[in-house]
């Protein structure tokens, strides 16, 4: 589990984000949901220890600001939105992610290299494994950096809407493997604000709103909870009747 308590994070005298407590469950998919600069990010960066905080965060029952850089990073592993292109095959790329348990050799061992094929193939990469991150698309470099952390094998994963720069059908596909990592005892925690995606995948949400958590629960309470949504995201939410539409839910007025 991840808990937090008295969160706050500053940049100089202003208070972007103060959050009295919260908890993540492992085995669980959470989205952290809210409009641009409601504090989303700031959030999983706390979480992570790159942005500097007020407070208490417990990565399995431990402080994690008295925690090494290592058991963070065997613990919990995070996707920003934003990577530049590194100068690097996709394999490489990949490999990195079992860094945190490598001695000073670097060099992986049969499990590292299952892990690293397994990520790969879960992705839909293993076959552009050799191709350079500057030679594939965005939606491709933004899937080998989600193998990445995924060849990592931390109980959590936090990703910076992980669907950034993909087409539907890879958008679709990457939510099915979120639910199938969940479904393995990780916990997810991925930030958006794409309602109708967010309430499908989801088995918590959590809303924020200019740096403060204003409602969390189930989709389903959430949904039923209009006017909270709407004061936070200018936007509702519903249930959609056909069977055959992508997403559980759909936007409403």
């Amino acid at each position: 589990m991840i808990e937090i308590k008295d969160l706050k994070v500053s940049y100089g005298n202003k208070d972007v984000l103060q959050i009295d407590s919260l908890n993540f469950e492992a085995g669980k998919i959470s989205v952290i949901l809210g409009l641009n600069g409601s504090g989303k990010s700031t959030l999983l960066k706390a979480l992570v220890g790159i942005k500097n905080y007020e407070g208490t965060v417990l990565l399995g029952g431990k402080d994690a600001s008295k925690m090494s850089h290592k058991k963070k990073a065997a613990f919990v592993s995070y996707l920003p939105q934003f990577m530049p292109p590194a100068n690097l095959d996709v394999y490489t790329l990949v490999c990195h992610g079992r860094f945190p348990y490598l001695g000073y050799s670097k060099i992986l061992g049969q499990k590292d290299l299952e892990l690293v094929e397994e990520a790969l193939r879960l992705t839909d990469l293993w076959n552009l494994r050799e191709k350079g991150l500057g030679e594939i698309s965005g939606g491709e470099r933004q899937r080998a950096y989600l193998a990445m952390v995924i060849a990592q094998n931390t109980p959590f994963i936090l990703l910076d809407e992980p669907a950034t720069y993909m087409d539907i059908k890879h958008q679709l596909e990457v939510m099915e493997l979120l639910k199938k990592l969940s479904e393995q005892g990780r916990g997810i925690i991925f930030s958006s604000h794409d309602l109708p995606q967010s309430f499908s995948t989801a088995d918590s949400v959590f809303l924020l709103k200019e740096g403060r958590l204003v409602e969390s629960g189930s989709p389903e309470k959430i949904a039923e909870n209009s006017e909270c949504l709407r004061d936070a995201m200018g936007i509702g939410i519903k249930k959609v009747s056909d069977e055959e539409s992508v997403y559980k839910y759909g936007v409403c007025k």
